[in-house]
């Protein structure tokens, strides 16, 4: 019990494990990945996407963008994780990415998942504006 609420999911790894660096048009995210955090350095549009829901309970992947081309990060395309993304005033999204001007470097964005929803966290420094596509 932690302060009135019951913890329904532990998170299984250390919050931080490493650093990956990617320079390619996408990555694909495995659960093993879970505590990287992913750093885009890519010489255009980078989009990451996350494995099935069903897979991440107690999983965390961050992601920062080091470049000012648009970063995104959906949930897989399997029709049991489309829908399956909370984030900022959207309880059914599929993707949120940095793709605003002015708004794009140094965009960071926690995932974390508890087996049936991933919750999108805006982890940036700045105001960077963060779309969101259901």
């Amino acid at each position: 019990n932690i302060m009135g609420a019951t913890r329904t999911t532990a998170l299984n790894e250390l919050n931080i494990r490493g650093l990956a660096t990617v320079t390619g048009a996408s990555t694909t995210v495995v659960p093993s990945d879970s505590g990287i955090f992913f750093v885009s350095a890519a010489t255009g549009a980078h989009v990451f996407t996350l494995p099935a829901v069903a897979d991440c309970a107690g999983k965390m992947f961050f992601f920062i963008n080091r470049v000012n081309y648009n970063m995104t990060v959906q949930t897989a395309t399997a029709s049991t994780s489309l829908d399956k993304m909370v984030t900022f005033n959207d309880a059914t999204a599929d993707k949120v990415a940095f793709s605003t001007a002015s708004g794009k470097i140094g965009g960071a964005i926690q995932i974390l998942g508890d087996g049936s929803y991933y919750y999108a966290l805006n982890i940036s420094a700045g105001t960077n504006t963060i779309t969101v596509t259901s």
